[in-house]
């Protein structure tokens, strides 16, 4: 019979989530009608986060602002990885095997599946970022933006208020159990 992810407490992941939640938030600023429109789609994910430029950040792609300002790269990987445990912690005892786990896990974390979400919640409307090209290409790099800033939105709940709010997040919006 397996055990629990939980009571295993995989150290090298609980490491990994421990470091990310610990850098520095720098401030920055934004229009007031930027703003509004983060926060909105935050109210729409059910969430009020405590610090303002963290919304900003979080909703900041790498590509924006060439690094002059904070972006969702760790945000987006604390997020990831607290999603993966989280799906990985649902399917542990339904699945028979690490294929058909692994499987799962990819599947609820597809980037097509994330960007779906994104766009259903309005974050499309407000991701700051800036496509490499305008061809045909430029869709399939807007999903795979999309899809890193929901992570990214996930590892700011997740910085700001902790497990709890995070998994209502993931379980609310991205996987309904």
């Amino acid at each position: 019979m397996l055990q629990r992810v939980s009571a295993i407490k995989p150290v090298r992941l609980a490491n990994t989530i421990s470091r990310c939640a610990t850098y520095e938030v720098r401030a920055y600023s934004t229009s007031g009608d930027d703003s509004a429109k983060v926060s909105a789609v935050y109210k729409r994910l059910g969430v009020d986060l405590s610090d303002a430029s963290l919304m900003t950040q979080s909703i900041t792609h790498k590509s924006f602002a060439h690094g002059s300002l904070p972006t969702n790269e760790k945000l987006g990987y604390l997020g990831r990885t607290f999603l993966q445990m989280q799906v990985t912690e649902q399917k542990w005892d339904k699945v028979k095997s690490n294929r058909t786990l692994r499987s799962s896990v990819a599947h609820v974390t597809a980037t097509d599946k994330l960007a779906k979400v994104a766009r259903s919640m309005g974050i499309d409307e407000v991701m700051r970022w800036k496509s490499a090209s305008s061809s045909a290409d430029s869709k399939l790099g807007e999903d795979t933006v999309l899809a890193h800033t929901m992570e990214a939105i996930v590892g700011a709940v997740y910085h700001d208020q902790g497990s709890k709010a995070a998994r209502e997040l993931v379980s609310k919006h991205i996987y309904t159990y």
